[in-house]
């Protein structure tokens, strides 16, 4: 199901800032242009059964990504899962289960896609299943993952973004 362009959000989950992870989104996307967060460079914290992270960057963050329908979260494979910036990330949606109910029931309908490089011959088994049932939690929509395999000199491995394309294309017009 395509997306136009001003509804879409790239959430990127990354040490590297200008790594494997942006080469893929950037080049997934073929040039369009859509809002890319770096987590790298925001202050979410863990979660926090008190709440006394109230103050940093996740709430405000979500506020301003809450109209748009479609999430894409982009994270290298990291020890056989997602990032730890994007773990913390949707560690935290919990918030909106607990102390902000009226942005979680705002999330009800919206997509979430995963944009993943790394360099294994493919995903990690169960890779994916935290994101679809988190969206099922949540009530929204899991559309799947997009995989961009690089090799060990940091070059995307020739066919893989063709295939890539292929899956991925669909989620944005």
């Amino acid at each position: 199901m395509p997306c136009p362009r001003g509804e879409v959000v790239v959430i990127l989950g990354t040490s590297r800032r200008n790594g494997n992870t942006h080469a893929s989104v950037i080049q997934l996307l073929d040039e369009k242009v859509v809002e890319l967060v770096d987590l790298s460079a925001m202050d979410v914290s863990a979660y926090d059964y008190q709440h006394a992270n109230r103050t940093d960057s996740f709430l405000p963050l979500v506020e301003r990504l809450i109209e748009r329908s479609l999430w894409l979260l982009a994270t290298p494979v990291y020890w056989y899962t997602m990032s730890a910036q994007l773990k913390l990330f949707v560690d935290r949606l919990s918030d909106l289960i607990t102390i902000r109910e009226d942005l979680g029931r705002a999330l009800r309908g919206k997509s979430i896609g995963v944009i993943v490089s790394g360099t294994d011959d493919e995903l990690p088994e169960r890779f994916e299943t935290p994101f679809r049932l988190t969206c099922n939690y949540l009530s929204m929509i899991y559309i799947g993952a997009v995989y961009l395999r690089f090799g060990k000199d940091d070059q995307l491995v020739p066919g893989e973004l063709t295939k890539a394309k292929t899956t991925g294309a669909a989620w944005i017009s």
